[in-house]
């Protein structure tokens, strides 16, 4: 029973209950069958978290900075290891520029990253993209901190349970 609690709670995208489970089922149910399966829920859990991270650009850029690269060669294996899995990767700005330039800007960035992701060995079609500009702030304030938290691709995920 915890077992498919924690697969659904990794399906569904929540992370901290399915590591939660994961937890208790280590700590109450040694030995188990299902205790034996909580390595391969652990390896899902943390793929899903490596897909999720963020990446970062520089103020007015869509290159794809060293640091990033470090982080989406990591998600490059997961993905050429599960070709079901879709990823929306969305592009955001800060708010310094126009709307419209930064929703052109936001899709760059979007675009450089699958770009990137391709060259890496993984197929195109997993791909979708999307911009939002400056329209979906992570950090509020008017200072280099925020703005530079603000500059990333995120990325969304669909048939997580093809992992």
């Amino acid at each position: 029973q915890l077992c498919d609690q924690a697969r659904e709670a990794v399906d569904a995208g929540d992370l901290t209950r399915a590591r939660s489970l994961v937890d208790q089922i280590r700590r109450d149910y040694s030995g188990t069958e299902c205790a034996g399966m909580a390595d391969e829920i652990t390896a899902k859990i943390d793929a899903v978290s490596t897909l999720r991270e963020r990446i970062h650009f520089e103020f007015d850029r869509s290159r794809i900075t060293d640091e990033a690269a470090a982080v989406l060669q990591r998600k490059a294996e997961i993905l050429r290891a599960n070709p079901d899995l879709r990823v929306t990767i969305e592009g955001h700005c800060d708010e310094r520029g126009s709307l419209e330039y930064n929703m052109a800007l936001g899709q760059r960035r979007a675009e450089s990253t699958v770009r990137y992701l391709v060259g890496l060995g993984v197929a195109r079609e997993m791909f979708s993209t999307v911009s939002y500009g400056e329209e979906r702030p992570v950090a509020q304030g008017a200072n280099e901190q925020a703005w530079a938290q603000n500059r990333r691709a995120e990325f969304e995920l669909s048939d997580l349970e093809t992992l």
